[in-house]
């Protein structure tokens, strides 16, 4: 017996949300204290978290909210991933044909990993429904397999680059000590981000206001993701120091055999002798020694990420529509881009 439930807050199914987590073997990105910090963030229109409940307690879950005529999963550009924790496969095929069968509006979903369950069933339970179907790359994410050990895979790596990094890191070690520290934040939380979030909003981040401290909602989310990954143990925060000045920083999660890197910067000032490698590089041989299985640089496929690594994550967008006028004009303005579709659906849903 399996029924859907529809809740408006996260609270109340935060300790039954923490077991499915868990019984599901799902992401971090996929706990509740992430879900609230970004909610309380960037959260906006009505909170809806559909659960899939059987007898013997939560199987399936997707938060998601309604906003200017769009059914969205709780994700923007500083979520990682969005995966759909569930028991078993049948829990999560469950969840989405009841999502599907009660919106009337377009169902979106961003963030999704390919080569996960989640787009496959999702595409074929809305096509069953009669629903347009659109999926798009929106990201490729790279990662470091931590297959072997770290000598192995630091031998791997092109002659010239770890020649390169070497000699960089004894001209930093001719102006002052040199030092790795990694900390979980149960001491000291509110300094050691202070002093992070300074790192990492200094040079072109601070320019561009993309940096954490640009906006008061980033800053807000993640100081509230750094105190709920340090309750739960799973903060990580990096620092490569020069003497005691921080030089580069790290925002890392650590949990089930993986290191996430959620944001990180250097100090532009000391650019030509690369602190922003050596911390990537030092980061590396730590999640090595703890016996870790991957090392998730998270975010776009930029140049320095692939300095480390060939292999990417590809994270797509999905969109059901519904065989309503909202559903069909969201359709063609995202199909096809038309502007007079566009105008329509802002028109509809004012």
């Amino acid at each position: 017996m399996t029924s859907l439930e529809i809740h408006d807050s996260i609270a109340p199914l935060a300790a039954e949300w923490e077991e499915l987590v868990a019984r599901a073997g799902a992401g971090p990105f996929s706990r509740p204290g992430w879900f609230d910090a970004w909610w309380q963030a960037f959260g906006r229109g009505r909170l809806e978290i559909v659960a899939l409940r059987r007898a013997d307690g939560l199987a399936a879950l997707l938060p998601l909210h309604v906003h200017r005529g769009v059914r969205s999963g709780l994700t923007n550009w500083h979520t990682p991933e969005l995966e759909v924790p569930a028991v078993d496969p049948a829990a999560r095929e469950s969840l989405l044909r009841g999502v599907l069968a009660r919106t009337h509006v377009p169902l979106s979903l961003g963030l999704l990993t390919a080569g996960r369950a989640e787009v496959d069933v999702l595409t074929a339970a809305a096509r069953a429904a009669g629903m347009r179907v659109l999926v798009r790359g929106v990201e490729r994410s790279p990662y470091v397999r931590l297959a072997g050990d770290w000598v192995a895979y630091e031998r791997s790596l092109p002659r010239r680059r770890r020649s390169e990094l070497r000699r960089r890191e004894r001209r930093l070690r001719d102006r002052g000590e040199v030092r790795l520290e990694i900390a979980d934040g149960g001491e000291r939380l509110d300094d050691l981000l202070a002093e992070g979030f300074a790192v990492e909003g200094l040079g072109w981040k601070g320019d561009r206001g993309t940096a954490i401290a640009s906006r008061p909602q980033t800053l807000a989310f993640y100081t509230a993701v750094a105190r709920w990954a340090a309750a739960s143990g799973s903060l990580r925060l990096a620092f490569m120091r020069l003497d005691e000045r921080p030089i580069a920083f790290h925002l890392t999660i650590e949990e089930g055999g993986a290191a996430y890197l959620l944001k990180g910067g250097y100090d532009p000032e000391l650019r030509e002798l690369a602190p922003g490698m050596l911390l990537i590089r030092g980061m590396l041989e730590w999640a090595f020694a703890r016996g870790l299985k991957t090392y998730e640089f998270l975010g776009v496929d930029e140049g320095f990420k692939l300095d480390w690594t060939a292999e990417v994550r590809q994270r797509l967008n999905a969109q059901a529509f519904p065989r309503s006028v909202a559903g069909t004009m969201a359709w063609a303005a995202f199909a096809y881009g038309r502007p007079l579709a566009k105008r329509a659906q802002d028109l509809a849903r004012s």
